[in-house]
């Protein structure tokens, strides 16, 4: 039998007391705040072997994981989250998106994200890397992905039934969860293209951090260690949007490699000029 690992709810404390209560309870993952209308929240969390498993209700609230957030507490592990019903704006940090009920928002805690929830009641199955590294070897390829209802409806009805019967479970029974739920989602994502149907719903669009991300490139093209780590770090945005912004360039790798031959040529035409300009000054 599993008991909860916690179990958290705001009724019978006043709005502002209990958005505190809850901003505490998260403040080791996210930071949260307070968005339009009615704080509210309920949630029942489950500690597996290697797995944790999740059912809230929230509303009137956000939670960010942003660059230094995930850098500072080291989190690894991939999250599924099922909307069941309610407003979900969630995904990558960048390009969220609204998702539908039905739909599982792919998550890899090593990457930045935000969500934003009004009167969602969620499922969210979070589970270490290693329980599914031998089955999706990418993980973080995905983060941000969202599968809809077709894709995805025998993940949510185990996620639904696994919530449902938790507390029945036997350690035996359960920790085979894991490994069950990374077949499925190894299934789920063959064929779909990493970060399928992410769409910016918040924040600025593409251009805006093209720019920057361009700025930024232009300020430290020199440095050896340029890459697409240090450029979503530098700039605060997720690899997934950088390599969407720079997807009709062949990828930020070759638009660095690019800038950096334009440089040199632009030197070489500069030495050029001054080589012939040379005797007339003599």
């Amino acid at each position: 039998m599993s008991l909860p690992l916690l179990s958290f709810s705001s009724k019978a404390l006043r709005p502002a007391v209990g958005f505190d209560a809850y901003h505490a309870l998260y403040a080791t993952g996210a930071d949260v705040t307070r968005t339009d209308g009615a704080f509210h929240a309920e949630v029942r969390a489950y500690r597996f072997n290697r797995m944790l498993v999740f059912e809230r209700r929230l509303a009137g609230v956000g939670h960010d994981r942003d660059v230094a957030r995930v850098r500072r507490d080291g989190f690894d592990h991939l999250t599924l989250h099922l909307l069941l019903s309610g407003t979900l704006v969630a995904g990558a940090e960048g390009e969220e998106r609204r998702l539908r009920p039905g739909e599982i928002l792919v998550i890899d805690t090593s990457a930045p994200q935000r969500n934003r929830c009004d009167d969602t009641h969620t499922i969210t199955v979070a589970v270490a890397r290693d329980q599914i590294g031998s089955l999706i070897p990418d993980p973080r390829a995905f983060h941000g992905t969202v599968l809809s209802q077709r894709v995805a409806g025998v993940i949510a009805d185990l996620m639904i039934s696994f919530t449902h019967r938790v507390e029945a479970l036997t350690p035996d029974t359960s920790d085979q969860f894991g490994p069950v739920l990374g077949m499925l989602l190894a299934a789920a994502l063959k064929g779909t293209p990493p970060g399928a149907e992410a769409v910016a719903a918040l924040g600025q669009p593409d251009g805006g951090r093209r720019r920057k991300v361009e700025a930024f490139i232009e300020a430290h093209l020199s440095d050896h260690g340029l890459d697409a780590d240090a450029i979503a770090g530098g700039v605060g945005i997720s690899r997934t949007v950088l390599y969407r912004c720079f997807a009709a360039d062949g990828g930020v790798a070759r638009f660095i490699q690019l800038r950096r031959l334009e440089r040199v040529r632009n030197v070489l035409r500069r030495r050029g000029g001054a080589a012939r300009c040379g005797p007339v000054r003599g």
